[in-house]
């Protein structure tokens, strides 16, 4: 009969660090997905990326940030191969407008890297 109260706190604790344990990953986002992959095209002010699961389209707008480097870039330096990562606020009404895009290194076309004998 002692160990009744012991075990109810117990009880509240696990379920408590529970509630928090799966309440971080949506707040690790901050409130934003984050569309991880390649440039596909950019056409008509709407970015294709494709991603581990599939292509994703994300419109752009004018109040999009373009980075590079960690450097002011633009929309011209979204080429096709080029690692993005997109981040889209999270909105109810499935509308996907990028609010910054982070741009990282395009495939070489200079055939760096290649293992000799193949294509």
């Amino acid at each position: 009969m002692k160990n009744q109260p012991r075990t109810g706190i117990s009880l509240l604790v696990a379920i408590i660090l529970t509630l928090i344990a799966l309440a971080a990953p949506s707040l690790a986002h901050g409130g934003f997905d984050h569309v991880r992959g390649t440039v596909v095209s950019v056409n008509n002010n709407v970015l294709i990326v494709k991603t581990s699961t599939g292509n994703v389209a994300v419109k752009l707008d004018s109040r999009t940030q373009f980075t590079k480097d960690d450097r002011k870039a633009q929309l011209s330096d979204l080429v096709p191969g080029a690692r993005v990562i997109v981040e889209v606020p999270q909105a109810k009404n499935k509308e996907r407008v990028a609010q910054s895009v982070k741009i990282g290194a395009a495939p070489s076309t200079t055939g760096a890297g290649k293992t000799p004998g193949k294509q």
